[in-house]
């Protein structure tokens, strides 16, 4: 926590080097041999592999290590316990989840798991995952053999996470001709054009509630996140944009997708007028769903009875690992207030997930 790697996203944020570099010093000082990976300036993961003894299934563990902004937050980098609640930026998003890595990775450097385990540390989740994408792209295909699964030590209260939506961000800019607002007929309105966009935006959610629900993620939507036009009460608007965001069930085919798309962008486009519209795809992410009869859901119900499945609101790495063939489930602490100023983790609940953890690694050798 002591470790400001705040995402450059935020304002302030340094990056993640400085607390990369301190968990590289860890798994070195436990006789390892990490691997940093500079994913761009300043921006780094640590990669860890712990052989096996046994030849059994190997796994990968996840964790991010960059953190949200600190504003309105008191000493955010410094650790404070208050009976089991650890305060301190990142505590429950995820640093408390860092810890039980190296936690099992000093329990493994004195008694090898049964199979590799690839302890994976991440820069870049609270934004485009760039970490990730490295990992995936770069580090996984140098491996001698594929992971058999992961598991995504993201907070989960822990319950065990089989799934989570995806999510696309659109764009759409109208462009018009500014007139003083006594000429009209001398302008182009530019806003006009939006109002029919968000009914459509409307209209398609509400078509979108009127499906099946998925059992653990409810229903697809979608949302206007930003709206701006105009620039004087006066004066009819030149430019307008809206931007949108679809959230994704799993299962959703992405020639529906660019249908809807294509549908809401036609609203602008026949509209009255002689505005131009400028829609753009800004950003896409992919859903993620793990089968429940999947062998490592299986042996983290096995190693946690208590524990239930369920679906996360949240996205997370957990689709890219998904999306590169290994099948992934979150799991991770009980806490409060990610993103918040008065962020938290339970101690006891760390311990919890370590001991779970750490029976599914030696478990890995026997049948579910």
């Amino acid at each position: 926590v002591a470790y400001n790697s705040v995402n450059p996203k935020w304002e302030g944020g340094s990056g993640e080097a400085s607390v990369c570099d301190n968990i590289s010093g860890v798994l070195s000082s436990l006789g390892f041999i990490p691997v940093t990976q500079e994913v761009a300036p300043g921006r780094t993961n640590v990669v860890c592999t712990i052989s096996g003894s046994r030849g059994a299934p190997s796994l990968i563990l996840n964790a991010h290590v960059d953190v949200v902004g600190v504003e309105g937050m008191n000493d955010p980098f410094k650790l404070r316990r208050d009976g089991d609640k650890l305060y301190g930026r990142g505590t429950y998003d995820m640093k408390g989840s860092v810890s039980v890595m190296l936690a099992l990775g000093k329990f493994f450097a004195k008694e090898p798991p049964p199979g590799d385990v690839h302890l994976t540390f991440v820069c870049d989740e609270e934004d485009l995952s760039i970490g990730m994408e490295h990992l995936m792209n770069d580090w996984l295909p140098m491996l001698k053999e594929k992971p058999t699964a992961a598991i995504i030590l993201e907070p989960t209260e822990e319950s065990i996470g089989i799934c989570h939506k995806g999510f696309a961000w659109y764009e759409i800019v109208i462009e018009g001709k500014a007139a003083h607002g006594s000429r009209p007929e001398e302008g182009i309105d530019a806003i006009f054009p939006l109002g029919a966009v968000i009914q459509e935006i409307s209209e398609v959610e509400k078509e979108l509630y009127a499906k099946d629900a998925h059992p653990y993620l409810g229903h697809s939507s979608l949302h206007v996140g930003t709206l701006m036009g105009g620039t004087n009460l006066p004066v009819i608007a030149a430019e307008s944009r809206l931007d949108w965001e679809r959230r994704i069930l799993p299962g959703e085919l992405d020639a529906d997708l660019e249908k809807e798309y294509e549908r809401i962008v036609s609203t602008a486009e026949n509209y009255p007028g002689k505005h131009r519209v400028e829609p753009k795809k800004l950003f896409v992410r992919p859903p993620m769903e793990t089968l429940e009869t999947a062998d490592i859901v299986q042996r983290l119900k096995k190693a946690s009875p208590v524990s239930h499945l369920t679906g996360m609101s949240y996205w997370a790495d957990s689709a890219l690992v998904s999306e590169a063939g290994i099948p992934s489930v979150l799991f991770g602490p009980i806490g409060h207030g990610a993103h918040a100023i008065d962020e938290w983790v339970s101690a006891r609940s760390l311990h919890r997930v370590y001991e779970t953890v750490k029976t599914v690694i030696l478990g890995m050798s026997e049948a579910v």
